[in-house]
């Protein structure tokens, strides 16, 4: 009996991550990926093409030369690298690691299966579309109510406390349907000097230019400014939204919101109503067979703005070029409310993408009655206010509202799981180490480009940050106050944080990124919410781990080396360290992923695999999943991603040798459809 309670505890300990990052006393020599970084030598192959030949006789010579004007001729556009130089090559198979008998028994771990296995799609095979083979099942609104309930609980210990204090006082409102009907609720939401055609009585149908005006809509930009304010992620018309990537920048999206039906523009206009002061409500009323008309107009707007695709072409444009596509706003009144001279600042921190969005949407609205477009938008961003108040299922909704407010958001991922900081705190040098010794393997850099590289990345600080908690100070809520207001209030507070935090480069909660690395000063900043289940945590199987850092960290980590890290040196002074063939060699690698529509996304992918796989302890397979660690680590590396772009996921992976290794993909599959796979990093 007791031998068998040994093992079992054996078993157990085997399972902890703690024990993951152990090392033996005799270290073997780690081995350097196959999935290899960058082209050949690029000096190398000048100088195997280029080269003098020794003194030999003429038809040596002229043999030579021959060869030589092949070569340039079939090497033409890749420079002179031969296509094999841009291949992955399948690496020689290594001993596969140990597997306990066991599966994982943490309580995590049973969740977490679960979870995976509720949401997995048996019929879809893995290599005819992965995505849709995981996520098929994905129910975010069920694990996001598991997720919410940790508002509502009391966390004495707490470091947040003035932020749950918050979100007790707008749950408090919310649940208990503090909204109050009166006119002040109505001005909060709408101030008074904005028209809004529908419920004032006036019909403002006019499409003609304002005298003295250049712009056919004389209030848009008022509407707009007002809720930027609010919402600036959706504004009817176009979002506002902060880069995920390096630099402290906006850009100009279309909103990526659901369009609402006739009935809940109904709804919303029929609260507004009741909300009206008595002495206006019949002189403001239409004929209900102008209100279906207004409405049906609405709706048809929504529709025609909806059809209108947004290409994401990576090539931005600037301010300027946004403002000669869309002529109907004032993009410098516009901007220069979100922060004191604002316009100044965010001149050249406001960005569009190269597409044709913005005129269709011009051209759309430049014809559509300033009555109709003044609704849309109103009714949009009423609904969006008075949503808990629309819905049948009040506490969810109530609930689902605060979690997106920045206090909300302190509570739900302020905190680390305890040990998992110390975790991944190991993780982090595993990969550092992979990717060290990848970047001496590096065939696009020249070696002092290489040792600078190197300087960087040992630099590099890691930071856990988008702490907000001493900035709720400046939140002061009336217990008199209703929910509306105080919903419109914390809004309008954490848009403004956001755009500061813009105009400032200062990083903070309020840019809404799980991870954040500032090229200027080599500092990666990651948020606590990636430090707990079901994302990183002590109570996982670190393949699970290493896949959510593959899908989260690493692609900003990336960042560090690429063509936007190469203005920075190791002391984050603005210096170019490429030299001119290293930017000649990069162009041609990202040829090559431009011509196989591959993602970088699968280099962060591999990087991840292989820091994973340059450790070599046991492992415990998931409850339920008779799997290899490789397969596990894939699943495990989508399930984080369900909420994501099917099409780039795929791509991605079908760029990733070892996937198609893990799943067998035959030669055509979707996943494996790309003859030639480029190569940037290990």
């Amino acid at each position: 009996m007791s031998d068998a309670s040994s093992n079992e505890k054996q078993i157990k300990k085997s399972q902890s991550s703690s024990n993951f990052f152990k090392t033996t006393a005799k270290k073997k020599k780690m081995q350097i990926s196959q999935v290899e970084v960058g082209v050949p030598d690029p000096i190398e192959e000048q100088q195997k093409i280029l080269g003098r030949p020794t003194p030999c006789t003429v038809l040596a010579v002229s043999t030579t030369l021959f060869i030589l004007i092949l070569l340039i001729v079939a090497l033409g556009e890749l420079g002179l690298h031969d296509k094999s130089a841009f291949e992955w090559k399948k690496p020689p198979k290594k001993a596969r690691r140990e597997r306990l008998e066991l599966p994982c028994q943490t309580v995590e771990c049973v969740k977490y299966s679960a979870s995976l296995l509720e949401s997995m799609n048996s019929s879809i095979h893995p290599c005819d579309n992965f995505h849709e083979h995981v996520c098929s099942g994905y129910t975010p609104k069920i694990r996001n109510f598991e997720k919410l309930l940790k508002l509502i609980i009391s966390h004495p210990n707490s470091d947040h406390q003035k932020a749950e204090k918050i979100v007790r006082k707008m749950l408090g409102k919310c649940i208990s349907g503090d909204t109050n009907v009166n006119e002040n609720r109505l001005k909060t939401i709408i101030p008074s000097d904005l028209p809004f055609p529908i419920l004032s009585g006036k019909p403002t149908s006019s499409i003609e230019p304002v005298p003295n005006s250049t712009f056919k809509h004389q209030d848009l930009t008022k509407i707009l400014i007002h809720i930027s304010r609010h919402t600036p992620d959706d504004c009817g018309i176009f979002g506002i939204t902060p880069s995920i990537d390096s630099e402290f920048t906006l850009f100009v999206i279309k909103p990526n919101t659901p369009s609402l039906t006739f009935y809940q523009f109904r709804n919303v206009l029929d609260i507004l109503k009741r909300s009206l002061p008595k002495s206006e409500t019949n002189s403001t009323e239409y004929e209900e067979n102008v209100y279906q008309e207004m409405l049906n107009d609405v709706v048809e707007l929504q529709k025609k703005l909806k059809e209108i695709e947004f290409e994401a072409n990576p090539e931005v444009i600037r301010l300027s070029e946004i403002q000669e596509n869309m002529t109907i706003v004032d993009w410098e009144e516009l901007i220069d409310t979100w922060y004191p001279n604002g316009n100044k600042t965010f001149d050249k921190k406001l960005f569009g993408f190269h597409t044709s969005y913005y005129q269709k949407v011009n051209d759309l609205l430049e014809k559509t009655p300033s009555e109709t477009l003044y609704n849309l938008l109103f009714l949009r961003f009423s609904f969006k206010i008075l949503r808990a108040e629309l819905s049948s299922e009040l506490e969810e909704t109530c609930l689902l509202q605060v979690a997106k407010t920045i206090p909300g958001k302190i509570i739900l991922h302020g905190s680390a799981e305890p040990k998992t900081k110390e975790l991944f705190d190991q993780m982090l040098q595993t990969i550092h180490n992979h990717l060290r010794n990848s970047l001496t393997q590096l065939k696009w850099m020249d070696s002092r480009g290489i040792e600078e590289a190197q300087k960087k990345l040992n630099k590099t600080k890691t930071l856990f940050g988008f702490d907000g908690e001493e900035l709720i100070d400046e939140l002061v809520i009336s217990e008199n106050s209703n929910y509306i207001s105080t919903l419109c209030q914390v809004l309008k507070w954490q848009a403004d944080k956001m755009f500061k935090s813009i105009a400032e480069n200062s990083i903070s909660v309020f840019l809404n990124s799980e991870v954040f690395y500032s090229v200027e000063k080599n500092e990666l900043t990651i948020s606590r919410s990636l430090l707990h289940y079901p994302f990183i945590s002590f109570h996982l199987p670190n393949y699970t781990n290493f896949a959510t850092t593959a899908s989260r960290i690493i692609p900003q980590l990336i960042h560090a080396f690429d063509e936007r890290g190469r203005y920075y040196d190791s002391n984050g002074r603005y210096r170019d360290w490429w030299n001119s063939d290293t930017e000649q060699y990069f162009r041609i690698i990202v040829r090559c992923f431009e011509a196989m529509t591959q993602n970088v996304f699968g280099v962060s992918v591999s990087i991840g695999w292989n820091a994973y796989d340059s450790t070599k302890e046991s492992y415990a397979v998931l409850p339920g999943m008779n799997k290899t660690d490789k397969i596990l680590f894939f699943y495990s590396l989508v399930k984080t991603m369900c909420n994501s772009d099917s099409m780039k996921v795929n791509n991605g992976l079908a760029s990733v040798p070892e996937f198609i290794d893990a799943f067998k993909c035959r030669n055509g599959s979707l996943m494996n459809s790309q003859p030639t796979k480029c190569k940037m990093a290990s």
